[in-house]
């Protein structure tokens, strides 16, 4: 080692930061009197150990940003993320690290440097902070938001019966999550139902479970999902799509608490919460006949509403960022935050999707951009036309359609599997005109 990289060494020594260097291989070559003192482990017990013996394995997957700073070509590349990291005495610390290429040793090896800086007490601090806005993983600031924290706090401890009404991507199933995990059953299964994913037939046996023989294919008994539910709660999405008979059968098991299982006639007590969500008007749906009026009135106990995405819009910068952190947890590629300009074209948007929409359109972001603040043009192309709020005038309409391009129809199509309907709706076009675009462009 020369004279120079002595010096330097000796001055790494004396920092508050934890220093240390590996080669290409990862093996540890230096480590300071502060990396001892971080991660409580002593220099002679890592010296030629390779990295991963200082910390959590889990710091190592998906490609570990400091493995990757010994991979790549740019010399000047500096490497920042932030991450938990276990000490040596099994304490759990957050740290900030830094890694860049300090020098090739006289054989041609690389040699990277690395500096860990402890900000545990600062992310607590933020943390709590944050917290302010958050309830059970539910995001907001507004006061329809806090508002809604109040109400899961106060029904939560009672067994009534919760009817959860919102738009879809609203997050139904997350405040179902919160109100369960609030109550007293927490400690039981929360069973979650989507009753749309079932055909009638089978949505029949999923709930109130099968004996043997019941019917073709039945080969053994079947335990209903409201029996793995006793003591705990049972959370039944798109309860709008319920056929007629199975109704009749639900009803039956909020008025007497028991189900009978498909193909026997003995009725089996449970002792659970329900909680209900849909997406559709269900009134409508009782004026129409499609839903059984005594049955809404034994669901709607506890009706919740939850506000769609446009009317608490001062949300989304929050919104944002969490999905920005859940980004960079599950990736090598960090991402820091959104532009001012890009977040201004996320508050124009009428977000039809709602959070769902919104965290796929953060994603695409992540995915698609180049450095780590995500600008307007790494959202997916139909945010970009500038839909406003309903109630524009005919011209501006017409000027709008005339805006829509190949790319954006290509794009909204693609994001919502072909379904037509949704992409008219993400592109705010009639869906006529949608597919007279896309006879114009041969792409039907």
């Amino acid at each position: 080692m020369s004279d120079r990289q002595n010096h330097l060494l000796t001055a790494l020594n004396v920092l508050s930061e934890a220093v240390f260097v590996y080669d290409e291989n990862m093996r540890i070559k230096y480590f300071n009197s502060a990396a001892e003192r971080i991660t409580g482990h002593r220099r002679e017990d890592v010296i030629g150990q390779k990295c991963v013996a200082l910390f959590d394995k889990s710091l190592c997957l998906n490609n570990c940003a400091l493995c990757m700073s010994t991979k790549t070509g740019e010399s000047s590349r500096i490497v920042h993320f932030k991450s938990p990291f276990i000490r040596k005495d099994g304490i759990e610390r957050t740290g900030e690290f830094n890694a860049g290429r300090l020098w090739k040793s006289p054989e041609g090896k690389l040699e990277v440097l690395v500096a860990l800086t402890d900000i545990t007490e600062i992310a607590n601090l933020k943390n709590g902070r944050e917290g302010k806005h958050s309830f059970r993983n539910i995001i907001g600031k507004s006061l329809r938001m806090k508002e809604l924290f109040g109400t899961i706090k106060n029904i939560a401890v009672f067994d009534s019966t919760v009817f959860i009404q919102g738009e879809s991507g609203t997050g139904k199933e997350l405040v179902a999550q919160a109100i369960h995990q609030e109550s007293p059953r927490s400690a039981h299964n929360l069973v979650k139902v989507n009753c749309s994913a079932f055909s009638d037939s089978l949505l029949e046996s999923e709930l109130f479970g099968h004996v043997r023989g019941a019917f073709t294919g039945a080969e053994r008994d079947r335990t209903s999902r409201f029996e793995e539910a006793d003591g705990g709660t049972i959370f039944l999405d798109e309860i709008g799509d319920l056929s007629p008979a199975i109704q009749v059968k639900l009803l039956r098991v909020l008025q007497e608490k028991e189900i009978e299982r498909v193909g026997d006639n003995k009725p089996r007590k449970v002792d659970i919460r329900i909680i209900v969500a849909t997406h559709k008007n269900i009134l409508k749906e009782v004026e129409a006949g499609r839903f059984r009026e005594d049955l809404y009135y034994r669901l709607n106990v506890i009706p919740i509403h939850l506000p769609p995405l446009r009317e608490r819009k001062e949300d989304i910068p929050l919104l944002c960022q969490q999905f920005i952190n859940n980004w960079n947890k599950k990736t090598s590629k960090p991402v820091s935050r959104i532009s001012d300009a890009a977040h201004r074209k996320l508050a124009d948007y009428n977000w039809p999707g709602n959070v769902r929409e919104l965290e796929n359109a953060v994603e695409h972001a992540c995915v698609k951009c180049s450095k780590d603040v995500l600008e307007p043009e790494d959202f997916p192309v139909y945010l970009l036309s500038n839909r406003n709020a309903s109630g524009e005038k005919n011209g501006k309409k017409k000027q709008r359609r005339n805006r829509v391009t190949r790319d954006m129809v290509m794009q909204a199509l693609t994001q919502t599997g072909n379904n037509r309907t949704h992409a008219a709706d993400l592109l705010d076009l009639h869906r006529i005109t949608l597919w007279r675009k896309m006879r114009q462009w041969r792409l039907a």
